[in-house]
């Protein structure tokens, strides 16, 4: 088999290994269960350090201007810093219970930091232009 042929064949291979590893978020599902992932979705992206990435998905983020932008990233990467420091960071969450009225829905979340110690947090979220949003 040729060179070329091969590389091919490799591509076929690995091409849906490579798309069934890419995460796909679908924030758009407005039932409570939608809710709930879009909360851990928003709340691993700062267990990865994503903090402008978080911002990115705040209700009103397309509202600000980039010095105030700027500042809500300094914020949520001091917040960040600052878990790593106490409990070495977010490892991930994981929804537990959530409240829905209208389009507004408080999620519970079990965090679990690095240190091993958990905490339960609730995080506002508002669907709102046919997606879930971080009040």
């Amino acid at each position: 088999m040729s060179l070329m042929k091969r590389t091919i064949l490799y591509i076929i291979l690995l091409l849906p290994l490579v798309i069934g590893c890419t995460k796909h978020e679908d924030l758009t599902d407005p039932s409570a269960a939608g809710a709930r992932h879009a909360a851990e979705y928003f709340y691993d992206l700062l267990g990865r350090g994503s903090a402008a990435e978080y911002v990115d998905n705040m209700h009103e983020a397309c509202a600000m201007d980039s010095s105030k932008r700027a500042q809500f990233v300094d914020l949520m990467e001091q917040f960040l810093y600052e878990e790593r420091q106490s409990s070495g960071g977010i490892l991930g969450a994981k929804a537990t219970r959530d409240t829905m009225a209208d389009s507004v829905a408080m999620v519970f979340m079990d965090v679990q930091f690095a240190d091993s110690t958990c905490e339960e947090i609730m995080l506002p979220l508002v669907y709102s232009g046919g997606r879930w949003w971080i009040r």
